[in-house]
């Protein structure tokens, strides 16, 4: 049986999902060889193409410092090149290289095997729970 939920509960609510999400955002994370900072700029660069530092910064909402040594940890383990902007040569565009797509594959490899091992360990009803859960999380994603 299904909880009542009022608008009263939200707050409640709210509380438990969180609660609920963070040990498997967690695991997620642990499961993974690349940092999030790392992983972030990767699938970035692997999904939009190349980019400079600066944008990257941007679309993850970080400063350029911060993403500078993100890069330049990459570029250190061969997962990123950088080359002189054609347009403007103080500039530097940053492309993902195939050992970076390799990494990226790699950690979605694993946490998709931890989690698809969880989720088969749980009873039919549930996983059917959770099936039903899925497009509400990605409604509650898009707020």
């Amino acid at each position: 049986m299904l909880p009542d939920v009022t608008t009263t509960d939200t707050a409640g609510l709210a509380f438990d999902l969180r609660d609920a999400l963070g040990p498997i955002y967690r695991r997620l994370i642990a499961e993974k060889s690349l940092s999030i900072g790392q992983s972030r700029a990767l699938n970035r660069l692997a999904n939009v193409g190349p980019a400079t530092s600066a944008a990257l910064a941007a679309s993850e909402h970080i400063t350029p410092q911060s993403m500078a040594v993100i890069v330049a940890d990459l570029e250190r383990a061969g997962r990123i090149t950088r080359s002189a902007d054609p347009t403007d040569g103080r500039r530097m565009i940053i492309e993902i290289t195939e050992a970076g797509r390799a990494a990226v594959e790699a950690d979605r490899r694993a946490t998709n095997t931890w989690l698809a091992a969880a989720v088969a360990s749980l009873d039919d009803d549930d996983r059917v729970a959770l099936a039903g859960a899925v497009d509400v999380l990605r409604k509650l994603a898009t707020r």
